[in-house]
């Protein structure tokens, strides 16, 4: 769970700037992290109904102000109390800052099988 304006850190391995390289070429390898806030959560799905609303996945997003870089997507998104409350999906592609999260509760059920 998270709160609306509650503190989150992103976690992954910046490929930025120096970490793009050519094909067979050394990637960046150090791990960074990006401090953020969460600004909003939703249910994907409301504004469409019957068949439509079943198809989008995730049927929730948790969304954040976070100045992530390439390399972080896929990475944990966690709380101050280090506790992961999503994995990070996408960033908008209009306001480079806003970045979308597909919640914990989400992939948990995954874990278990």
């Amino acid at each position: 769970k998270c709160e609306l304006d509650e503190q989150v850190r992103i976690l992954g391995y910046n490929q930025g700037g120096e970490g793009l390289l050519g094909p067979g070429e050394s990637l960046n390898r150090y791990f960074d992290f990006a401090r953020g806030y969460v600004c909003k959560k939703f249910a994907g799905g409301n504004h469409f109904s019957g068949y439509l609303r079943h198809r989008f996945k995730p049927h929730e997003e948790i969304v954040v102000i976070c100045p992530t870089i390439g390399g972080h997507s896929g990475g944990p998104c966690v709380n101050q109390q280090g506790e992961v409350i999503g994995i990070l999906s996408r960033a908008d592609p209009a306001e480079k800052q806003r970045c979308y999260l597909v919640p914990s509760c989400e992939w948990k059920h995954l874990l278990k099988q």
